[in-house]
């Protein structure tokens, strides 16, 4: 006979591997801080610390993911994602927001760590674990994380309480604009791009109901961006 699903286990499964994530982000060094080696060498600690502890997460709450969210991926999800990054690159090379911020005298707490990794780490071994773990976070756990908290959990739970049957192909409007306001919120520094880019990955869920196809468009941009972040040093997005 089946057991009947924790709500409390079944939550934590979407929120808790995001939450974990964001403290540990919160604690990201600024911009200005890099020229310490002991600021860098405890940064690189802290992308580790998020690749180790996320996997363990994911694997640990895997069953609950799956059963929610069968693992299928349409090659729509590709070319999504493609476009993605070519709408969040060319909306960013305005730089409104940037603008925007340094008017009020904001600019460096809206900004992300920029950091170079070519000229902050001198050992060329740990210069390449760190982009390895840099990549492994940007690319595959970053996607995972977010979506299933963003899209598998909070929208869900914001179109009903009881969202633990709620399809992604029937969320309110109201549901759908969440994740462009979060995305908004998450990204000050690129808002009108992650506005434009979450809502772009939201009709993506409504077309195909399916995370997974999120989760891929999701880190097509985001591993693009950062072979874009690496060949033109656009380190602020980083």
């Amino acid at each position: 006979m089946e057991s009947t699903p924790n709500p409390i286990r079944e939550t934590a499964a979407f929120v808790a591997p995001f939450v974990v994530f964001m403290v540990v982000a919160s604690f990201y060094p600024k911009s200005s801080d890099f020229a310490d080696p002991g600021v860098v060498s405890r940064y690189i600690w802290m992308i580790a610390a998020q690749v180790v502890i996320g996997f363990g997460w994911l694997i640990f709450f895997s069953e609950i993911h799956r059963r929610h969210f069968p693992i299928r991926v349409s090659p729509l999800s590709v070319l999504v994602g493609v476009i993605g990054i070519v709408l969040w690159i060319g909306i960013c090379s305005l730089q409104i927001e940037q603008t925007f911020w340094q008017w009020i005298g904001k600019g460096e707490e809206a900004a992300r760590p920029s950091f170079n990794p070519f000229t902050g780490i001198s050992d060329s071994n740990v210069r390449t674990l760190f982009l390895i773990l840099r990549f492994t976070l940007l690319a595959i756990l970053v996607p995972i994380i977010e979506e299933l908290f963003l899209r598998g959990w909070f929208v869900r739970w914001f179109h009903d309480p009881n969202w633990e049957r709620v399809d992604l192909k029937n969320l309110s409007w109201k549901a759908l604009l969440v994740p462009s306001i979060y995305g908004a919120l998450a990204h000050p520094n690129e808002m009108i791009a992650a506005v434009v880019w979450f809502g772009l990955i939201t009709w993506l869920a409504k077309r195909t109901g399916n995370l997974w196809d999120c989760v891929v468009a999701h880190a097509v941009t985001n591993l693009l961006l950062g072979i874009y972040v690496i060949k033109y040093s656009a380190w602020h997005l980083w």
